[in-house]
This record gives C-alpha cells, sequence and structure tokens, in this order.
C-alpha cells in the first residue's frame, strides 16, 4: 500500500504552511510552533507508536528550519515539492510500521526520510553558526543530540536488539563522533550546504556500519566497498565546491 489518504492530506497541511512562510517569513515561529503541537498527535495516531512518529516530526521541523537558508522563489518551490514527497513516504512508512513491525518496505521508507532529516539539520545547523554567530559549543550540542536521538529511534525501529543500553551506548558514540565532526568543520572554508552534505556522508558510514552490525551483515567487503565509494564521493564534492577563506 503506497497510499493514505489522511497522510496525504498531513502532507498538503504541510507543505501549505511552507508556502505561507514564503510569503510571509515573519510568520516562520508563529506556524512552526501551532503547527508542532498539531502535528504530534496526528503523527502519533498515523503511526499507531510515538517511536514510529518521531522521524516525521523530526522531519516536518527539520524541513522549517532549513527553508529558512533557501534562496530563491523557483529553489524555493523545488524544495517545498520535495520535503512534501519525504514526509509522506516517512509517514506513510510510519503507518505501515505501526501495522507490521517488521516491514522491509516501510523501514526503507523511514531510513531514507531519516537520511534526509539528518542533511537538513546539519545544514540549518551550520548556517544558523555561521549567520548569527552562535558558539561552536552549541553547534557541537546540537550534532551530538539530533544524532543521537534519531540513531537511537532508528536502531529501535529496527529492532535490533533487545538491550536498551546497547542501543544508547552506540547512539552516543555515533552523537559523540558527529559532535567531534562539529568542532572540526569550524575550521572548514565551505557554506553550508557542502558542509552538510560531507557531515550527511559521514555519518551514513557510522550508521551503516552500526545499522550492519545489528542486522548480522557486516563484512569486511562491505566495509571496504562503502569507504572507498564515499570517500570518491568526498573527493568530488571538495573539488567541484566553492571555497570560501575563513574569515577571522
Amino acid at each position: 500500500m503506497f497510499f493514505s489518504f489522511s497522510v496525504l492530506f498531513y502532507v498538503i497541511v504541510f507543505v501549505l504552511c511552507l508556502e505561507i512562510t514564503t510569503f510571509k517569513e515573519g510568520w516562520f515561529l508563529y506556524l512552526l510552533f501551532p503547527l508542532t503541537l498539531i502535528m504530534v498527535p496526528i503523527f502519533k495516531k498515523s503511526s499507531k507508536q510515538w517511536l514510529f512518529s518521531i522521524p516525521s516530526i523530526s522531519f516536518s521541523l527539520a524541513a522549517f528550519f532549513m527553508l529558512y537558508f533557501v534562496d530563491f522563489g523557483i529553489t524555493k518551490q523545488m524544495f517545498i515539492f520535495l520535503s512534501g514527497l519525504v514526509l509522506y513516504l516517512s509517514l506513510l512508512g510510519g503507518y505501515r510500521l505501526g501495522k507490521y513491525a517488521k516491514d522491509q518496505t516501510a523501514r526503507g521508507m523511514v531510513s531514507a526520510s531519516l537520511m534526509a532529516t539528518v542533511f537538513f539539520l546539519y545544514s540549518a545547523g551550520y548556517g544558523a553558526y555561521l549567520n548569527f554567530y552562535v558558539p561552536i559549543w552549541t553547534l557541537m550540542a546540537f550534532y551530538f543530540f539530533v544524532t543521537f536521538l534519531l540513531t537511537l529511534v532508528y536502531i529501535r525501529i529496527i529492532n535490533a536488539v533487545s538491550k536498551k543500553k546497547i542501543e544508547v551506548m552506540y547512539s552516543f558514540l555515533l552523537g559523540f563522533s558527529m559532535m567531534e565532526l562539529a568542532w572540526v568543520i569550524n575550521f572548514w572554508p565551505f557554506g553550508y550546504l557542502t558542509t552538510g552534505v560531507i557531515s550527511l556522508i559521514l555519518y551514513y558510514i557510522l550508521w551503516d556500519f552500526v545499522q550492519s552490525y545489528f542486522l548480522d551483515i557486516l563484512s569486511k567487503k562491505r566495509v571496504v566497498a562503502n569507504s572507498v565509494f564515499f570517500v570518491c564521493i568526498i573527493i568530488v564534492i571538495l573539488t567541484t565546491s566553492r571555497w570560501m577563506p575563513n574569515i577571522y
């Protein structure tokens, strides 16, 4: 089942709120928090469990924050369309997991929305750091919290382990790793989009190791192949991105 009218209705409301913020930028906060309060019980009802609704809630918030840093009308419209599509997949995945927790297709939908959420939050967080001169420790704490929460939620969604201490430990390690990365990117001469992409790639590498370990599909061949592939992607990104000098 790839269509749900109730899910589509929620997505339409979300898209309309994003559209309003493109014309009334001052309404950003006025729409963000009421929409969050309204959507939380709606998402929970759709997915039957709070756990399955967290990715959708996180993505909706991430899209709002990311939209603030998107310029130009056409770019914003494309962003809103893609955000609505990803939210639909996330909600539908949560809805299907609420009916059958081992639905592999639904897990794929949720994991895809998880990656989009991480990218939006990393990019928006770094964009706020560059534009509003927030302290570096704030960015580090933000990266840690985002990584820890979303990783822990996904590990529990895939029902990989029964011991919660192990889930928390691995989520903490990924969060700590990305927190350290947040300090490193402070010295990078790149904008928020390039930084967000590279941060996402590094997170995905670590996330895939953890997921593969829990699902018992981890192998040396997989580790080497992923590492080589993503290192090549990072090199391409670095060689094609605009390098901006650090200004102190």
